[in-house]
């Protein structure tokens, strides 16, 4: 940990561990202090989706509160002459149960000679705790792979200069709803992705089909691949269906 505040902690990440866990594009990466200064102002373009069944009910990810301990830490690293990959971690106390239970947000941030990759592992997680927690309970960290999030969770509100990233190799599976592109003009998405699509956004391949067994086929291998839920999956077999 190289700095930290109640309810802030930041933390140096090793390449070895990075390059490993991030998606391969983007642990090829060359790594440096140019743009950390950008981080706040990225940070205060995501939103994320507060409400389960409500789709557009949106609000800050970052609080305000935060911003300006994480301008501090930018401003600190930036001048490092060493580059490095870090993680973040920032917690909310639950309103009604402050002292045992949080909202937890963890994410890494690696800067590059044109902008910043935001990675996000957790986002507002609910956690609790069986007593009062510590501050050593909440920044406990697991290392995992990131692996894209299949649903709406953030909204980019920098129609600029983000974008949600997309896996260029990746034939399913290809957009990822939990990392941020910031400015690097070989990971911006083409078009721009500024949040992950609703499932009626998500559309069944157009090409030219031969037969109503190819179409429920291919809809098959979308629910299989999580690109649709299965209600949309049973409508949409149901309207096939009604052509045979």
């Amino acid at each position: 940990m190289i700095d930290s505040s109640a309810s802030l902690a930041f933390f140096e990440v090793e390449e070895e561990e990075w390059r490993n866990i991030f998606p391969n594009e983007i642990s090829k990466l060359t790594i440096n202090t140019k743009n950390f200064q950008q981080l706040p102002n990225v940070l205060k373009s995501i939103q994320y989706k507060r409400g389960v069944l409500a789709y557009e009910d949106w609000d800050v990810l970052v609080p305000e509160v935060y911003l300006s301990e994480i301008e501090k830490f930018a401003e600190k690293v930036s001048s490092n002459k060493e580059p490095k990959v870090y993680l973040c971690i920032f917690k909310l106390d639950d309103i009604l149960s402050p002292n045992v239970k949080i909202l937890k947000t963890s994410f890494y941030i690696l800067s590059t000679e044109d902008g910043l990759v935001l990675l996000f592992h957790e986002i507002n997680t609910n956690i609790s705790f069986q007593s009062q927690y510590s501050f050593e309970d909440w920044v406990i960290f697991h290392p995992n792979r990131i692996k894209p999030i299949y649903r709406p969770e953030l909204w980019l509100r920098d129609k600029q200069n983000t974008s949600m990233y997309r896996d260029k190799v990746a034939v399913k599976n290809a957009i990822y709803g939990n990392v941020v592109i910031y400015n690097i003009p070989e990971l911006i998405s083409q078009p721009p992705l500024f949040r992950y699509p609703k499932e009626d956004e998500i559309s069944i391949p157009t090409e030219q089909w031969k037969s109503v067994p190819e179409k429920l086929k291919a809809l098959e291998e979308l629910r299989k691949n999580q690109l649709i839920t299965d209600e949309e999956y049973n409508r949409k077999k149901t309207e096939l269906l009604k052509e045979f």
